[in-house]
């Protein structure tokens, strides 16, 4: 069978989270979250989930920690929140 980057990239994150080092995990994702909105800003929460391939409630939880260390911001269209980095 052969692999795709997307099942590496499953695996990797796995074996991160499998060696119970959880700080590295958060590390890892929220610096894939940050690339991501610095290629795409203006992102929405599905966006960045199908971009990470992540669950969306797994990309929910990491913008929600970023927000509150005031690195990404959102604004609301309607139902829908468009994320971008935080203008420092």
């Amino acid at each position: 069978m052969i692999s795709t980057s997307a099942d590496l990239t499953r695996k990797s994150l796995l074996n991160i989270n499998d060696s119970s080092n959880g700080a590295l995990l958060l590390e890892v994702i929220e610096e894939r979250i940050i690339s991501s909105l610095g290629d795409k800003p203006n992102s929405s929460i599905s966006e960045i989930a199908k971009d990470l391939r992540v669950n969306r409630s797994t990309a929910s939880k990491y913008l929600h920690v970023l927000r509150a260390k005031k690195k990404v911001a959102f604004r609301q269209v309607g139902p829908v929140k468009l994320w971008s980095l935080e203008e420092q």
